[in-house]
């Protein structure tokens, strides 16, 4: 969907642009990575994508109605509710509506974003205000930041990942991947219709190197930016040298090119293998099938995976979907400025929720990432219910006094 989508945000500027888009958002790591599971980067960007067709946001805007800037504002208001730094995607489309059509479109999208983002997130901060204030943007904005060098974010950015590894160092494919993107970026911002598009990807560029933390689906934020940028820029340059110039060749090319050089980026992803297919879900269901209670996890996709997701919500269990966000959270916690494992006011709180359950298997933390030394020797000391491979349910006993 988010494929055929850049293809149609492009094809104001011509097929051979939004083919070129949509080829290299379907092939792209950043776009593959964050679109094989339910991460939360794909239905913001099919959101952003689906705004901008709505609106022809590259295009005259003839034949657009209020109506179809009110369900754009819609679609975009829903980017800050799924990701809060959705914001800026917000602003960065409407200011360009703002830019080419005025002040009236403009105030009619923003209206309708606010009005979509307030129907979702109000009732929860009428609820609980301080809660809400303190998890979405203070835990946010007080994240520890990681040791992730600026270069491995930008060959991660850049789709590279695979072909140089994942060395925190700036390779030459890093260089001629930055040439050809600031280049294109260039080209799209010396046209007016296309500027939104630079604009999208220099915002999203900037949010996505600055952030405390990285991951790798963080790429996922600017995947699709690109595509429309390098499409942008290949319609650009194929209407520059056959209109202007009189050397269509010249622009075919580029095309050429760019198609060439999507599909060779493409030719390391084979090679990778994303998620884990191997997990025993089906052995470790059947083991804990007949026990009573609940089943507690540091990874909520064990539960899914497992089929207990719907058994524990019937029995009333306690669901933390992310245990590891707790670490954010305690932002007034004295260890809030060290890792999960040296924090111990989270492995107060991981213990808790385990112990709080009457089965339990870890998943996500060990001691390299999330468990301390202490937690990880008291939760080996627990029984065990069933095992498969490194997998191990075991069940929680009661803190000692």
């Amino acid at each position: 969907l988010n494929a055929v989508l850049c293809g149609l945000v492009l094809r104001p500027i011509g097929r051979i642009a939004g083919l070129v888009a949509a080829l290299f958002y379907a092939l792209f790591l950043g776009a593959a990575y964050v679109e094989y599971t339910a991460l939360l980067e794909s239905p913001a960007t099919a959101g952003l994508l689906a705004a901008l067709v709505l609106t022809r946001a590259l295009g005259s805007g003839v034949g657009i109605g209020p109506r179809h800037y009110v369900i754009a504002g819609v679609l975009l208001g829903l980017s800050p509710v799924l990701k809060i730094w959705g914001v800026v995607t917000v602003l960065v489309i409407v200011g360009g509506i703002l830019a080419r059509r005025g002040r009236r479109p403009a105030l009619l999208m923003l209206s309708a974003a606010i009005a979509s983002a307030a129907v979702l997130c109000l009732p929860f901060f009428l609820s609980a205000p301080g809660q809400m204030w303190r998890m979405v943007v203070v835990a946010q904005l007080g994240r520890r930041r990681g040791d992730w060098a600026t270069a491995e974010r930008l060959n991660d950015i850049l789709g590279i990942r695979f072909w140089v590894g994942a060395q925190p160092t700036i390779q030459v494919l890093t260089v001629i991947m930055i040439v050809v993107v600031l280049t294109a970026v260039v080209v799209c911002l010396a046209r007016v219709d296309l500027r939104v598009v630079a604009a999208l990807l220099l915002t999203h560029g900037a949010l996505v190197l600055v952030t405390p933390m990285w991951f790798l689906h963080y790429a996922g934020l600017t995947a699709a930016p690109m595509a429309l940028v390098l499409g942008g820029a290949v319609g650009a340059t194929i209407d520059w040298s056959g209109r202007v110039q009189r050397v269509p060749w010249v622009g075919w090319a580029v095309g050429t090119v760019a198609v060439l050089g999507t599909v060779v980026l493409a030719l390391s992803l084979p090679r990778w293998a994303f998620g884990n297919p191997a997990f025993p879900g089906t052995t470790l269901s059947a083991a804990v099938a007949d026990r009573p209670g609940c089943l507690a996890t540091d990874w909520p996709m064990t539960l899914i995976q497992m089929n207990l997701l719907q058994r524990n919500l019937d029995r009333a269990c306690p669901l933390v979907v992310d245990i590891g966000g707790y670490s954010y959270y305690l932002v007034d916690s004295p260890y809030s400025d060290v890792s999960r494992r040296k924090n111990r006011d989270f492995q107060a709180v991981l213990l808790a929720y385990y112990r709080s359950a009457d089965a339990v298997v870890p998943v996500r933390f060990s001691t390299q990432s999330g468990h301390s030394k202490g937690t990880a020797k008291e939760i080996a000391s627990w029984p065990v219910v069933a095992q498969a491979g490194r997998y191990v349910v075991r069940e929680p006993l009661p803190e000692a006094r």
